[in-house]
């Protein structure tokens, strides 16, 4: 069995691949928000994955979030691997500023949305894909 995207996915924008996990771009300019989908097919849970994936998983995610804490000095970080409507695992890296439209609630379904322009989104993309390059270039992943 191969590994392919949900069909949820498809609209979102990559931004790279690490060792195990495809780097996407979530489309709210509100929170600079990124996701980790590792490239196993029909993995649905944390816990689906190898022992030796989750720890691969693990250091995805803290450099992931040390990127996003570094890049855009947020009040708070949250991640989050939730599942409930896109049944494929991947794994939310938010941040999250006191002063956002959802704060301090959830940004799970709220209503206040605000898309990148075409611009925006392909230099959040640049800038992003470049903090990860120099983690993998470095060894760190």
């Amino acid at each position: 069995m191969t590994f392919e995207l949900h069909p949820n996915f498809a609209s979102k924008t990559f931004i790279t691949d690490l060792p195990l996990s495809r780097v996407f771009l979530e489309d709210e300019k509100n929170y600079p928000w990124i996701f980790l989908i590792p490239r196993r097919p029909t993995i649905a849970k944390i816990m689906d994955l190898s022992l030796e994936d989750q720890i691969q998983l693990v250091k995805e995610l803290d450099v992931a979030q040390k990127i996003i804490w570094e890049q855009f000095k947020p009040t708070q970080i949250n991640v989050a691997a939730l599942g409930n409507k896109t049944p494929q695992l991947h794994v939310h890296v938010i941040a999250r500023y006191n002063y956002d439209p959802a704060w301090p609630a959830t940004v799970w379904d709220h209503p206040v949305r605000l898309k990148y322009t075409p611009e925006e989104k392909e230099n959040m993309t640049k800038l992003l894909k470049d903090k990860f390059d120099k983690q993998i270039s470095s060894g760190t992943l």
